[in-house]
């Protein structure tokens, strides 16, 4: 039970920080970007988000796994 808990935060933390950091660089459009890395991506690596979502998607992805082996292991 207890890390099924420490999942749950997990992954409401890294959906929230997804999240903000999401909101954050879509208010802040980056006017020329090229194809292959998108419009997003660039606006991340022009704003300096891309340590933050890295973050989130990794405390996202390990509070996944971590419900997901909970869930199973009964």
């Amino acid at each position: 039970m207890k890390k099924a808990v420490i999942g749950g935060f997990l992954t409401l933390s890294g959906s929230v920080g997804l999240g903000a950091v999401l909101i954050s660089v879509s208010s802040n459009m980056a006017m020329g970007w090229t194809t292959p890395p998108g419009r997003i991506m660039t606006t991340v690596l022009d704003n300096g988000a891309l340590i933050p979502l890295i973050v989130s998607l990794a405390m996202l992805a390990l509070g996944l796994i971590v419900l997901a082996v909970e869930y199973f292991r009964k």
